[in-house]
């Protein structure tokens, strides 16, 4: 009759759950940075100028459908 030994099983679930318990990851550190040389802007963009509206229950801004499907309340004008 043999007699089974547990001893290396046990041995490596031990060294598997101190290796987890060690490896969490470091902190993470926020630096400022140093800038550069100011960037040269030579065009602007300006928005067009346009009203956000609704068409029946959709949101409507510069011909564009937006809201993400949310119905539009009734006391944004209507087109």
């Amino acid at each position: 009759m043999s007699i089974a030994h547990n001893g290396p099983r046990w041995l490596g679930v031990t060294a598997a759950a101190l290796l987890l318990a060690t490896a969490v990851p470091a902190p993470a550190q926020a630096k400022l940075d140093p800038g550069g040389p100011p960037i040269e802007i030579t065009q602007t963009w300006v928005a067009p100028q346009c009203p956000l509206q609704r068409i029946e229950r959709q949101l409507v801004h510069c011909d564009s459908l937006t809201g993400a499907g949310v119905l539009a309340p009734l006391w944004v004008p209507g087109q």
